[in-house]
């Protein structure tokens, strides 16, 4: 590390509670990296600040910034990176349910001076509700634009930086010049894969992302959030839209087709099961169908920044001509499931 460390900006993002955020700044505030700042940017916790003050008492590292509705994870995103200190290098975001250990930043930084062309680095997140085991980093994606994810494996695996084809903003560090250059976060996505998509141009713009597994943080990673219908909703429209605004036309129109049918059986099957989530499907899909002439437009302005073809991450792995990630999730979500209902 250099002599100088450069100034680094976390941005924390909450919603209505300050259970989880009051644990995850107690870790952030031992970090053992001499020059960073705290932003949480918060959506509907009434009296956040007081009660901040109340339980880790002040502190001039951490900037709150307060909303009294609910503006998504997306756009507090970007809320934050645009309250960041002009004088950070990088931007860092953590979800508010996260713990990192005291080294964790060091590393995130280390990596990001060393290697070349770093856009993105994230820390090894390991599931606390899992133990031993990794939460999501995005090896590749398959058909469906689904992840080729780390979730579920032994977190031991992995030892030295690999290379990721998108990243979890879990626990994430950007340049945050290249973030603003790129246009940071799409708030039109509100929440879940807003990640993927900026990790994605930060890979179509040419600069490469790597999973640093030196620098550990915990994630809660609740099971039982997985069939919110928020989540299905969201997480299906958005990767429905990353393909669209993402992929080349030979690319995107097979995952496109593919998708929406698999959707559509997803939610014959959860129907079938009794489950009112059957609709998130269909709506989503609808909204996507609706929305197309702005994804379209978004479209432009990505090929515009765009150094890399589909061809080349299809000849390395990072694009993948089956349903691996859509499979292998399934199934470890259902392992995780059936362990949990133990």
């Amino acid at each position: 590390m250099p002599e100088n460390y450069p100034k680094v900006s976390i941005i924390i993002v909450n919603f209505k509670g300050t259970a989880s955020l009051v644990k995850c700044l107690r870790s952030v505030l031992q970090t053992d990296y001499p020059d960073y700042e705290v932003i949480v940017v918060d959506s509907l916790t009434e009296n956040i600040e007081e009660k901040i003050r109340e339980e880790i008492g002040p502190t001039d590292r951490v900037k709150i910034i307060h909303f009294d509705r609910d503006i998504g994870a997306a756009g507090s995103h970007n809320i934050g990176a645009m309250a960041s200190s002009p004088q950070s290098k990088y931007l860092v975001f953590l979800d508010n349910d996260v713990e990192v250990e005291k080294d964790w930043l060091k590393h995130l930084v280390k990596t990001a001076e060393e290697l070349p062309n770093v856009g993105c680095v994230q820390a090894k997140v390991v599931s606390q509700s899992n133990q031993g085991r990794m939460d999501h980093a995005g090896l590749a994606i398959d058909l469906t634009a689904t992840w080729v994810s780390t979730y579920g494996f032994d977190e031991q695996i992995f030892r030295q930086p690999i290379a990721l084809f998108v990243a979890s903003s879990a626990a994430l560090l950007t340049p945050r010049e290249l973030y603003f250059r790129l246009g940071g976060f799409d708030s039109s996505y509100f929440i879940y894969d807003d990640d993927t998509d900026y990790t994605w141009r930060v890979r179509l713009a040419g600069y490469n992302t790597v999973l640093e597994p030196r620098a550990v943080v915990h994630h809660e990673d609740k099971i039982s959030s997985r069939l919110r219908f928020d989540k299905l909703y969201f997480g299906y429209r958005n990767r429905i839209q990353n393909v669209v605004k993402n992929m080349e036309p030979e690319n995107m129109l097979p995952t496109f087709l593919v998708t929406l049918y698999l959707g559509y059986l997803s939610s014959v099957m959860l129907a079938l099961s009794g489950r009112k989530e059957s609709a998130a499907y269909m709506l989503a899909a609808w909204r996507v169908l609706t929305s197309l002439p702005r994804n379209i437009a978004k479209r432009r302005r990505v090929y515009m920044l765009r150094r890399v073809p589909d061809r080349a991450f299809l000849q390395k792995g990072f694009m993948q001509r089956n349903l691996f990630g859509a499979i292998t999730m399934s199934r470890a979500l259902l392992i995780r499931a059936l362990k949990t209902k133990k």
